[in-house]
Formats: structure tokens, sequence, C-alpha cells
């Protein structure tokens, strides 16, 4: 069998790769695209910190909407028939705060999901949402993504390390 190349993928990043390969990120409310065309083995994973603006004109990667449209532009630019072209969302959830006014989380899923709408790219699954974060594995060779959820939230991983401190 042939090795796997293998991928971490950071907030503010993006891939694109051909060759069979395991890309990884860990997600709390950013959200991943994971796209993959089986005809031609093409796949692509985006990570991005909040939504975005239709205002905004920028190429900043941290933001959904640029990021998400650069992702699906950069594989249809490959020959990449939209209607082979599948796409998996990961991530959005409201790990940090209770009642997080912002809903960071959410509205990063709403304009994934906008994007992909926007190009007419088929989302065939999704794990988002909750209150718990996510460390996720794509296996291009595959396309399946395995889903891990980290257990504690902030919140209790601080009130450990303030007990560990004697506070």
């Amino acid at each position: 069998m042939k090795q796997l190349r293998k991928y971490t993928i950071f907030a503010g990043q993006s891939i694109i790769t051909s060759a069979p390969s395991l890309i990884s990120t860990v997600l709390g409310s950013c959200v991943s695209v994971c796209l993959l065309d089986k005809e031609t083995g093409v796949a692509g994973l985006n990570h991005f910190l909040l939504p975005g603006i239709p205002s905004d004109e920028s190429t900043n990667l941290n933001r959904g909407l640029t990021s998400t449209a650069m992702l699906v532009r950069s594989m249809l630019n490959r020959n990449i028939n939209v209607n082979t072209l599948e796409a998996k969302i990961f991530g959005g959830c409201n790990s940090l705060y209770q009642n997080d006014i912002f809903k960071v989380g959410e509205r990063n899923i709403a304009i994934a999901l906008a994007v992909l709408k926007s190009f007419d790219v088929r989302v065939v699954a999704k794990h988002v949402g909750g209150s718990l974060g996510r460390k996720i594995i794509f296996n291009t060779a595959t396309g399946r993504v395995r889903v891990e959820l980290l257990t504690k939230t902030a919140t209790e991983v601080n009130e450990e390390i303030d007990k560990g401190f004697g506070y």
C-alpha cells in the first residue's frame, strides 16, 4: 500500500493535493471545509477563524468567506467538475463561553454553507456545533474524515490548571 503523506493545517491555512494524504487540524469555533473530487482524487481543506463579511475585500484566509471561496475556486481551476465535487464541514463549536453573544461558531458554519451553496457544491456530511472542540483527520485517498471530540472545555482545563497552582 502506498504511504500517505501527512499534513497539519492551522488557522488561516488551506491545502490542495492530488497525492493520497492524511490532513489534520484541530477546531474549536473555527471551521474546516473538506473538499474531494472522487474522479480525479484532488482534495482540499481549509481552516478559518471568523466568518468575514461581503464588503471585506481582503485575501485573509482567516475569514471563512474568503477562505472557502478561494478553496473552491482553486479546486475548480484544476479542471474539477463541480458536479463531482463533495464537501464535508466540521467545527463551529461554542467551547469558550457558555453564552457566546457573538455566536462565532454558528456564523462560521453558516458562511461555509452559504459559500458552498453559491458554487453549487454538494455538502455530503457535517459534524458541527456543540460545546466541544474536534480534531479531524481527512484521508484524501478514501474521502473519510475521522473526528475526535476534545472532551474537556477550555473552562475545565483552566480550572484544573488553577487547582494545580493552589489557587
